[in-house]
């Protein structure tokens, strides 16, 4: 697939990845502990396996599921790295994940939904975490209105939108043309730090945050479900 891309975009889409392993990498250490430690990882949404190519490389592959609304994405990660393939669908709670986890990454997924149901993806996927799993996913910042250009013609073009929506309440959302529930999606830190602990209360704890922190461009977060979640949760 890479080949017939031209070289910029095969060195950015490599270097993506490899910011995505270093903040996993980063998060676990902040826990105190290793690849070797994880049982069971969940790569939501894998796409083609952008990420999922290189945790392969650290976790045994019968260990990692890809999963990904687009059928065929996750056929292709199958059949290419030998992973659990898991087909997802937009409303999370109707999906039956074979297993829960001890670590689940979640590149560039609510930077596309509306901050509801962002909040409400975070929300599905906590119960999936085994004690003291690791829930890690990323953000656009208040940041990137400085450059919406990014994101094509139709989003600069909506920079005043934007900027109203992110005064206004910390939040920005507008959609592609023709697609009321997938655009571009801004939250300033402060305000989804607020709304994740109103939404999820005491049952995650936040361990790491770094701005930009993929690719000098998103927000990383990770959540590390507590044991006494974990235990609540199996009685």
């Amino acid at each position: 697939m890479l080949e017939s891309e031209a070289p910029e975009h095969v060195a950015h889409y490599l270097s993506d990845a490899l910011s995505a392993i270093e903040n996993i990498e980063a998060s676990l250490a902040a826990a105190g502990r290793s690849w070797q430690e994880i049982a069971s990882c969940l790569d939501l949404p894998s796409g083609y396996g952008r990420v999922t190519r290189h945790l392969v490389r650290r976790i045994d592959r019968s260990r990692v599921t890809a999963c990904d609304i687009d059928p065929q994405a996750v056929r292709f990660c199958a059949a290419e790295f030998g992973v659990e393939a898991l087909r997802s669908r937009s409303d999370l709670r109707q999906v039956s994940f074979p297993r829960s986890y001890d670590l689940i990454f979640v590149g560039s997924l609510l930077t596309h939904l509306t901050p509801d149901e962002g909040l409400r993806m975070l929300e599905a996927l906590v119960p999936l975490l085994n004690p003291e799993g690791q829930l890690i996913f990323t953000t656009q910042g208040a940041s990137c209105l400085e450059h919406l250009s990014w994101y094509g013609e139709h989003f600069a073009a909506a920079e005043a939108s934007f900027r109203q929506q992110i005064g206004e309440s910390e939040t920005a959302y507008v959609p592609y043309p023709g697609q009321p529930a997938y655009g571009i999606t801004l939250h300033a830190s402060d305000k989804l730090a607020g709304d994740i602990t109103a939404r999820l209360g005491d049952r995650v704890s936040l361990l790491r945050f770094a701005e930009r922190g993929w690719d000098r461009h998103q927000d990383v977060w990770t959540y590390q479900l507590r044991a006494g979640a974990a235990q609540a949760r199996t009685r």
